[in-house]
């Protein structure tokens, strides 16, 4: 915890209701949100959301994977899998049984995007088994999503897509800027219908890839397990 917070000392912080999408931009900035209360402009499924701050002063959207009760189970594995892998572990534990939790916060003023760009401002600031976030989308009512995640511990960018609750990665990009305790712009475009999604960290394009089937479903913020993170801002484009 006093390594979370010192990391939360160190960054200057950068939430509204509905809507069907339209074709104005839509900005969340959790400048109306109270702080320490649950968010109004995000509805959270899964997770330990609030508003926090790291600054004492601008709210921010903030998902405290501390809280979440399958760490230990999680931290068994992350010792075995560091034992057996050496410091490759956090690969192997990456879409374990024990290990998929994914903390949700869906943006209420968007009921469903079909396209257009997404742009969220974030920054990890903690977790022992993962620190990774992003942004959520394709959201449909039984949990099937898609998600653009930045991974600070892997330091790489992946494109997901959950179908019946199972994972897999439909594009990778390795090697990549993802440092903990910094901001990051992640910006999601989907475009030709939705049958196309591209991805950018901090202005560099990362992801590239054509979808079996379009997309149209709610959007929002994603975490994984014990990650700890903040959301500064929340854009929304539509096509």
């Amino acid at each position: 915890m006093k390594i979370m917070l010192s990391a939360l000392a160190l960054l200057a912080l950068a939430v509204t209701p509905v809507a069907a999408q339209t074709s104005a931009p839509i900005v969340e900035d959790f400048s109306t949100e109270r702080l320490g209360g649950p968010p109004t402009s995000f509805s959270t499924p899964t997770g330990f959301w609030s508003i926090g701050t790291s600054d004492g002063v601008k709210p921010a959207l903030f998902e405290d994977g501390t809280q979440w009760q399958g760490s230990q189970t999680a931290n068994t594995l992350a010792t075995q899998a560091k034992a057996l892998y050496g410091d490759r572990w956090n690969e192997f534990v990456d879409d374990l049984p024990g290990t998929a939790y994914f903390p949700i916060a869906l943006f209420n003023r968007v009921a469903s995007f079909t396209g257009g760009t997404i742009t969220a401002r974030l920054a990890t600031v903690g977790g022992d088994i993962d620190q990774d976030a992003g942004i959520a989308f394709n959201y449909q009512p039984n949990g099937d999503m898609m998600a653009i995640r930045m991974d600070a511990l892997e330091s790489n960018m992946k494109l997901y897509q959950w179908v019946q609750g199972q994972p897999s990665v439909l594009k990778l990009a390795e090697n990549i800027p993802a440092a903990t305790a910094r901001w990051h712009d992640i910006v999601i475009t989907v475009s030709n219908g939705g049958m196309h999604v591209s991805a950018s960290l901090d202005g560099l394009k990362v992801i590239d890839a054509d979808l079996q089937t379009p997309v149209s479903g709610q959007i929002g913020a994603w975490a994984k397990t014990d990650t700890v993170v903040l959301f500064d801002s929340f854009r929304v484009e539509p096509e």
